[in-house]
């Protein structure tokens, strides 16, 4: 698929655990709010790459000096707040923290596993126990294509090759219908054999894990408090997805004792394993 819809939920659920936490800097929950795009795309660094820690180490000495020079960054149809490249990067930095979790717990052994594991989280975050009809999954995904062509349709124009970005538009828009024709096939429709196989087999998501039950109750609009957390977190996790919280969450601690000078870049490094 383009992204996969796990990666995407799962960077949310630590973003939103993130600015519940007490021991967490206001600089990374005001870029994880006003630039979650950007954290989005730790994506599309590898997971031994050093950008984090340049970036990390770069921003944390007079953090409010770098983060008032404005400038243009990234999409035309970005989220309609100021912009600095500080800003964007930082938000990036901590979107591959999480994404390095994810790659960690929840990269799935094949395409197909990939789509079932998406179809379980969209089941279990997105539907609930109601169910969906394959009319209302059609609906939701006619509003989700608008918008993503929208997006897609405000990035800057390779002007010296028109033809061809419009070329390019147009592979990733029947890419996107083609993603969203299989995962809704697989969310009304599933194979239960591979259901068996590709989630509940390799354990990839149990909702009786503490870490999931909290992010679930913060995804409803619950504010657990510190010592909530500190709970979830002291609980062993049992499932992939859990596991990488546990993970994403302690690391993006880490890194935000190291930006706000309480520990050294060595240190930082080391509790990584980078």
């Amino acid at each position: 698929m383009l992204e996969s819809l796990t990666r995407t939920a799962f960077v949310d659920d630590c973003l939103n655990m993130m600015n519940a936490s007490d021991d967490i800097c206001e600089a990374f929950k005001e870029v994880s709010r006003t630039h979650r795009t950007f954290a989005q795309f730790g994506s599309l660094t590898r997971s031994d790459d050093q950008i984090a820690f340049e970036l990390l180490a770069r921003y944390r000495n007079d953090w409010e000096s770098h983060r008032t020079v404005k400038e243009d960054v990234g999409f035309l149809s970005a989220p309609l707040v100021p912009k600095t490249q500080a800003e964007s990067s930082l938000a990036l930095a901590l979107g591959w923290i999480a994404h390095r979790a994810a790659r960690a717990h929840l990269t799935p052994e094949s395409a197909e596993a990939g789509l079932y594991q998406d179809a379980e989280l969209f089941r279990k975050q997105y539907v609930g126990g109601s169910g969906i009809s394959r009319e209302e999954l059609a609906e939701l995904f006619s509003v989700q294509q608008q918008r993503f062509f929208i997006e897609m349709h405000t990035f800057v124009p390779d002007a010296d090759d028109i033809e061809g970005w419009f070329d390019r538009l147009d592979q990733m828009i029947r890419e996107w219908e083609g993603d969203m024709a299989q995962l809704a096939i697989v969310v009304v429709d599933p194979d239960l054999e591979k259901v068996q196989r590709y989630v509940n087999e390799s354990n990839f998501y149990d909702e009786d894990d503490a870490l999931i039950r909290l992010a679930d109750s913060i995804r409803s609009g619950g504010k657990p408090s510190q010592s909530e957390i500190d709970a979830a977190l002291s609980v062993e996790p049992r499932s992939g997805y859990a596991c990488a919280l546990h993970q994403a969450i302690r690391s993006l601690r880490s890194a935000s004792v190291f930006f706000t000078g309480s520990n050294d870049l060595s240190s930082f490094e080391e509790f990584l394993a980078v």
